[in-house]
């Protein structure tokens, strides 16, 4: 049984997702769930058939996410923020048999997401844990898109993992800022149904809206950059339990600030292959104390900074299109696993900059900058050098005006090698950010690369 549905008939009256204009309880959504998969019935949908969704963060999306697989078919969650080039190239690779969006956009046929509300009540169909539920695109910024497979058994896992470390119930609520075209949005969906709680959910992330807002909540799930804006606008209340930070690694001062706010921030570890979180720590533990593998999940990554690999139920066997993976999944990110068996996370594989032979992560670098007083973000890069291979940059954002990049650099030869003080540090007023709130690092450097290092 559908977990809306078995929450349906426990607590109907129970609120189910709170919208800024409105709350539904689950009866109301249940009945909308049921008429949607109606409605993909009339549309000539079928069991395994993909179905291609343009996702916003409301409750037309909301209830297309939770009907199509209710009817055995495949949600297909498309990124509200993707170009008419790089939708087509994701409904190229799915070959979705209905999409829901926009005819513009998508350059095809399609369907409204509102007309899910006006089919007829509909059954579920029966599913199994090794049934796929969901195909999520993976959000690297280069190369072609990947659409991650994910089965039902997948996201229950993931969902049974994630309560060990952050127990859930109805009387539990989830602030959802994160887009729910990506797996860490969506999966907040999926705890909270499944456990009878609430889903508060935002239209868009906006500092000051979700600053006041973490008062009312139980959890709430953001990004570093997102944490720093909060931080920024002034923490108004702070939730029960905690607030979740994922999606980049979190630096040790943005973790302690919060801390000084009395914000309960949780360093969490996943991706969309993993549906979701697969590490998280607790809020009393230190900063920079790495987090422990939650229940089922496998980690290595040795005790020098080497791969990541992971391996677990909630693990994607693979991609579409493509075979399933043998053995454990290669992240693509580097870290090391200490002694008492918890993950540290330096960055992702790809962002390691080589210059005169060195190997230099700049998460690292980051988090140097970061301890600078004055310093309100960082970003280190590598650009091309004829001399070195790659040269060390950075791009800073500052709170304190009269900060220099020089006063930075000299700052940071007191604690770092003299290959891991870049060589350039750009003064910017904002870090570009993509979609999913990380740091854009091709924008820093196309910004950087007609700006003179301050």
């Amino acid at each position: 049984m559908d977990h809306i549905d078995r929450w349906n008939i426990l607590e109907p009256d129970a609120a189910a997702v709170r919208l800024p204009d409105r709350t539904l309880d689950y009866r109301e959504l249940a009945t909308l769930v049921s008429r949607g998969g109606g409605a993909l019935h009339g549309y000539g949908v079928e069991s395994g058939d993909r179905v291609a969704v343009w996702v916003k963060n409301d409750l037309p999306s909301l209830v297309a996410l939770w009907a199509v697989p209710r009817i055995g078919a495949v949600v297909v969650p498309l990124s509200s923020r993707l170009s008419h080039r790089e939708v087509i190239a994701r409904l190229d690779l799915v070959e979705p048999a209905l999409v829901l969006g926009s005819d513009a956009l998508t350059g095809r046929t399609s369907h409204a997401t509102e007309s899910l509300f006006d089919g007829r009540p509909s059954m579920p169909a029966p599913h199994g844990p090794e049934d796929v539920h969901s195909i999520f695109f993976t959000s690297g910024s280069s190369g072609d898109p990947k659409g991650v497979r994910l089965t039902w058994g997948n996201h229950e896992s993931s969902a049974v993992a994630a309560a060990a470390a952050q127990p859930v119930g109805p009387d539990d609520s989830w602030l959802a800022v994160m887009p729910l075209y990506h797996v860490g949005g969506f999966a907040v969906t999926y705890r909270m149904f499944r456990s009878g709680g609430t889903v508060v959910l935002e239209p868009e992330f906006d500092a000051q809206r979700t600053a006041e807002q973490l008062a009312s909540v139980s959890y709430a799930s953001l990004v570093p950059a997102m944490l720093h804006a909060v931080l920024e606008h002034g923490v108004v209340g702070v939730p029960e339990k905690a607030v979740l930070v994922g999606g980049a690694p979190m630096t040790s001062s943005l973790h302690e600030r919060a801390r000084e706010f009395g914000l309960p921030v949780v360093p969490t570890y996943g991706m969309s292959e993993t549906a979701s979180q697969i590490a998280t720590a607790a809020p009393a533990d230190p900063p920079e104390s790495g987090a422990p593998p939650l229940p089922g999940v496998t980690i290595s990554a040795g005790e020098t900074v080497g791969p990541i690999l992971v391996d677990g139920p909630m693990v994607s066997s693979g991609y579409w299109g493509e075979p399933d993976r043998e053995g454990p999944f290669l992240t693509g990110d580097v870290g090391f696993v200490d002694a008492a068996g918890r993950l540290h996370v330096m960055g992702r594989a790809d962002d390691v900059i080589i210059s005169g032979g060195e190997n230099i992560h700049p998460a690292e670098i980051e988090a140097a900058i970061a301890g600078v007083d004055g310093v309100a973000g960082a970003v280190a890069f590598g650009v091309p050098d004829e001399t070195w291979g790659e040269r060390l940059e950075a791009a800073v954002v500052v709170s304190d005006p009269t900060l220099t990049g020089g006063a930075i650099a000299e700052e940071l030869r007191a604690g770092l090698a003299g290959f891991k003080v870049p060589k350039a540090i750009h003064i910017l007023h904002e870090l570009p950010l993509g979609p999913t709130g990380k740091v854009d690092r091709a924008a820093v450097r196309t910004l950087t690369s007609a700006d003179p290092a301050d």
